[in-house]
């Protein structure tokens, strides 16, 4: 098949450093060519352009992963065979929070999916789409990966230290983690936020080739933002190093928390620094966290490979459904 991914056109693909849709959007396509198919990236925030290059170039797949272009999205319907989007908005299943980001305009347009798919990295996303009067048979469960192969992998930890590592924004909650010195922090900072820039363990923003080598060095990963759509593509990352986790309840979704390796923190306690603090501590090293990648169903090839059937699937049904 051809197909196209449109990106927001914020950052380059693959990002150089930061860039959690840009990373997911350049896996994708790595792994969607490794299966045979020809896939095209459009990343700009043109509208004019984008829709230029989707009629032109014949796609039997387009995969919007940018809400905020959601008003062209008729546009694109008759462009192209089949069209999906997708929303990586952290908070699709808090409505009370779409005022403040202006996301009403873009729930209502989602929702009215009756020529076009909805892929959700999560249960939760699916429920509120259908909730909010989304065609059902047109919305569908494409859970998210990251390929294992750029990541350095060690069997033994370098540092008995906790690596925290995303965008540090207050929706993240690093600051929670302050306190603890063992924790390092990476990320791009959002100025204004109640996290410390002057902290002593924060190393800045990390060019992703340099990341992809030092995610292993560390004994486990820590996240414990307050939403999430899913469990979020860095915590896939760090199993995949081999990290153990420590995790806030929204971060764990995807998780197995029977798992040794994985521990959750409740939200009854996710202030209490002396508990997670305790939890960090007495976390399993490496050694045992090294398991993950093959046991936590994390490997982007394996739900890449899944989109693929999607893709063919929903690519099909609009044909039928145009015949």
């Amino acid at each position: 098949m051809k197909i196209a991914l449109i990106g927001p056109g914020i950052m380059e693909i693959p990002p150089n450093g930061w860039g959690a849709v840009e990373m997911l959007i350049w896996d994708y396509t790595v792994i969607l060519r490794e299966l045979g198919h020809r896939v095209e990236i459009i990343n700009t925030q043109d509208k004019e352009l984008i829709k230029f290059e989707v009629e032109h170039g014949k796609y039997d797949v387009v995969h919007l992963h940018y809400d905020v272009f959601h008003d062209i999205i008729n546009d694109l319907v008759p462009l192209c065979k089949a069209l999906i989007v997708s929303s990586h908005y952290p908070y699709v299943n808090t409505p009370h929070m779409w005022g403040r980001d202006g996301y009403g305009p873009v729930a209502e347009r989602y929702a009215a999916n009756r020529n076009f798919h909805i892929f959700c990295s999560s249960q939760k996303d699916m429920d509120t789409w259908t909730g909010l009067g989304a065609n059902p048979n047109r919305v569908w469960l494409s859970k998210l990966g990251v390929r294992p192969y750029p990541y350095k992998f060690d069997e033994f930890a370098s540092w008995d230290r906790t690596l925290c590592f995303s965008q540090i924004v207050d929706r993240k909650r690093q600051y929670l983690l302050e306190g603890i010195d063992t924790v390092d922090f990476m990320g791009r900072m959002e100025f204004g936020g109640k996290f410390d820039d002057k902290n002593k363990n924060y190393k800045g923003e990390v060019v992703r080739e340099k990341l992809n080598d030092f995610i292993t060095c560390y004994s486990n990963i820590a996240l414990m933002s307050e939403v999430e759509n899913t469990t979020p593509l860095v915590i896939k990352e760090g199993l995949i190093c081999g990290l153990g986790v420590v995790c806030s309840e929204s971060v764990a979704p995807e998780l197995d928390t029977s798992k040794p390796w994985i521990d959750v923190i409740p939200e009854s306690k996710i202030n209490n620094l002396e508990y997670v603090l305790d939890v960090i501590e007495n976390k399993l090293d490496a050694v045992l966290a090294a398991i993950a990648e093959r046991e936590a169903g994390v490997c982007g090839d394996e739900f890449a490979e899944e989109y693929d059937l999607d893709c063919k699937n929903r690519a099909l049904d609009m044909q039928r459904s145009q015949s």
